[in-house]
């Protein structure tokens, strides 16, 4: 035997490893897109050691709270790094929870048995939520606070018995003092106790069902005990993770706003962070002013909800993404509209969107990503049964043979950027007319299409070599 196997061996026997209650890996999920739930917890872990060290000096009061924070940053030795560690791994946790849920959906992990684990993901990302909205307030900066008021005051907007009751809950009584301690509260004792709790929930279901089995491909797979392998696979990502985590916060240290004060926040337009922008966004539109905004949050509520219960409306068998092309493609447009409105509304802040700016743009979008996956779709099916390894490396010199043909799709390639460039530039002007922003976009898809088109009859040409 040799002396790592013995190691191993008293490490397994003295501390009862092989009794653990985690059911062996298969080896298919020895992938890190299997392991972006974890890395999520990982980030969590983060979260509560940094925060834990930042309550040793922090105080939640209206004047002291940006005073005590100013004190971690430029006072307590490493303060500045354990804030941005703290800051960088509220991010890092909400885009893997995004990533964690967007796999899930392309590659259907809440089909049969594994449903109720899907509805459970899902609250617990809008803990993540919760989290990244109540530990926003708490440096009491103008940014923060302006945005947060923001946030605050679209429930307003939502029926009386609904509005009021979650205000109270987040704003107590109102008053800068009630609702500094009232997210204070929320983000260190009830969110926490939620997410553990979801979260040992969602891992008993785990422990039941295991690993979702891969949407493509062999299923058959050799199952891997936690102890070694598996550990030493999760301790590797999760270093990588915290380390590239600790590399971006010493190369960009947080930097705080001004403090909040009325006469700072009247000087001020307030944005959201980046993971509310694109919601900001889409109330921004001239249509859901006022009264609008019912439609605008009942829309994006019908739309969570529809996500929610995910599970009990796509009821087929089939997992993979080539097979489910109606669902594909609607993750695909959720994903760009996602983006877009999120640069969109970076770029935009303050601004009211006129209608018909808005509905181009969506509706664009949408468009574009709707052909681009039809095409991928009829170019999947007339390519199915070619030998796609040996097509992929000849297709490499296909410039050089068909010079033409490329020198159009070169052509199509630059009209199509001018026109994008063109689109965004008069969209951002706003007060242009329609016939620009729609010429542009007109000609953006018309060369996209033709584009599509050329790659097709490249490959089907090439087809025509390997046959």
């Amino acid at each position: 035997m040799s002396l790592e196997s013995k190691i191993a061996k008293w490490f397994e026997s003295r501390l009862g490893l092989k009794a653990t209650v985690l059911r062996p890996v298969p080896e298919y999920s020895f992938n890190p897109f299997y392991w972006l739930g974890a890395l999520t917890v990982i980030a969590f872990l983060m979260q509560a050691f940094t925060g834990l060290l930042m309550l040793i000096y922090y105080v939640p009061a209206t004047d002291q709270a940006y005073s005590s924070t100013v004190y971690i940053i430029k006072t307590v030795p490493l303060g500045w790094l354990i804030e941005t560690v703290h800051l960088y791994g509220a991010y890092a946790m909400i885009l893997l929870a995004s990533l964690h849920m967007f796999r899930g959906y392309f590659v259907s992990v809440q089909k049969k048995p594994r449903e109720m684990m899907w509805v459970t993901g899902m609250l617990m990302g809008l803990v993540v939520l919760g989290f990244g909205l109540t530990g926003y307030l708490l440096p009491w900066t103008v940014v923060s606070k302006s945005a947060t008021d923001v946030s605050i005051g679209m429930l307003s907007f939502l029926p009386a018995q609904i509005g009021s009751v979650l205000t109270f809950l987040l704003a107590g009584t109102g008053s800068n003092v009630a609702e500094l301690s009232r997210f204070f509260d929320l983000h260190i004792v009830v969110l926490p106790a939620g997410l553990l709790v979801l979260l040992a929930l969602k891992m008993y279901m785990f422990e039941v069902h295991g690993a979702a089995e891969p949407s493509t491909g062999p299923k058959p797979s050799k199952e891997v005990p936690w102890f070694p392998r598996v550990y030493l696979y999760f301790a590797m990502i999760g270093s990588v993770f915290v380390a590239a985590v600790l590399l971006a916060s010493a190369l960009f240290p947080v930097s705080l706003s001004a403090e909040f004060s009325p006469q700072a926040a009247s000087g001020y337009v307030p944005q959201p962070e980046w993971y509310f922008l694109s919601l900001y966004q889409v109330l921004k539109f001239a249509s859901f002013e006022g009264e609008g905004i019912y439609y605008a949050l009942g829309g994006v509520t019908v739309i969570l909800a529809l996500f929610v219960l995910l599970p009990f409306i796509d009821r087929g068998t089939k997992r993979d993404a080539a097979s489910r092309p109606f669902y594909t493609t609607i993750g695909l447009i959720l994903i760009a509209e996602l983006a877009t409105l999120t640069v969109w509304g970076y770029f935009t802040p303050g601004q009211v969107i006129p209608d018909l700016q808005a509905l181009v743009i969506i509706v664009g979008v949408a468009l574009v990503i709707a052909i681009m996956t039809a095409l991928t779709y009829r170019m999947r099916n007339k390519m199915r049964g070619l030998p796609i390894g040996k097509l992929g490396l000849r297709f490499m010199a296909l410039p050089l043979r068909h010079r033409t043909i490329t020198a159009m799709f070169v052509g199509l390639l630059v009209i199509g950027s001018v026109s994008m460039a063109g689109l965004v530039r008069s969209l951002a002007a706003g007060s242009i007319g329609f016939a620009a922003p729609f010429l542009n976009f007109i000609v953006l898809v018309s060369s996209f299409c033709f584009m599509a088109r050329i790659l097709r009859n490249l490959t089907l040409r090439q087809r025509g070599t390997l046959l």
